[in-house]
């Protein structure tokens, strides 16, 4: 079989050698797979989000934060689909029962381990009328969850929360415990159960 020259060319291009840059990149890839499963076992930051001027960092993915997430939906209202022109009043009437959701997108973020933190204050006493100075520090114990939640419903749009719930969630791998449940619920199914046997 002879080719031409344009088909050997194109030939030629369809098959690909691993050059070292692609090696390299092969080996980043590698490496930020890596990275992830470390930051998940030493439970370390995966990334950070902007909301209101302040930064805040991403909690890796853990079964603790997804029970969690279940627990406050678990807690919302069944919504039913609506026809496009009952969406409105379908909305306000619902409205008021969904603040959780500040608080499943905060959750998210946070990670489950991050939702209380507490911070030191130093404050500073007078006596002898203002003669007599102590400085003294107190510890606070501080709702992460819910500032967080109040900051997210009072700054962010329903499109940015939505992607951000959406995109969170994406990567709390819950293809690997709907496995997990499954998995045991099936062994469940399947255990022994002990027959009684009547007289």
């Amino acid at each position: 079989m002879h080719l031409t020259a344009n088909e050997a060319s194109r030939k030629a291009s369809e098959v690909r050698i691993l050059h070292p840059p692609q090696f390299y990149r092969d080996m980043e890839q590698q490496n930020t797979i890596e990275n992830s499963v470390a930051s998940a076992i030493l439970e370390k930051s995966i990334g950070s989000i902007d909301i209101d001027g302040v930064t805040y960092e991403i909690a890796p993915p853990s079964t603790a934060t997804l029970i969690l997430i279940s627990e406050i939906v678990a807690t919302l209202p069944v919504v039913k689909k609506v026809p496009a022109e009952e969406i409105v009043t379908s909305v306000l009437h619902y409205a008021r029962y969904y603040r959780p959701i500040g608080d499943i997108a905060a959750v998210l973020i946070l990670g489950a381990k991050n939702l209380i933190e507490y911070r030191t204050i130093a404050q500073e006493k007078r006596y002898l009328f203002g003669l007599i100075r102590r400085k003294t520090e107190t510890t606070i114990k501080v709702d992460k969850k819910a500032e967080l939640a109040k900051i997210i419903l009072e700054n962010v749009s329903p499109t940015t929360l939505f992607n951000v719930v959406v995109q969170r969630l994406q990567d709390m791998e819950i293809g690997s415990f709907f496995a997990i449940t499954t998995s045991l619920s099936e062994a469940n199914i399947l255990k022994p159960t002990k027959e009684v046997v009547k007289d």
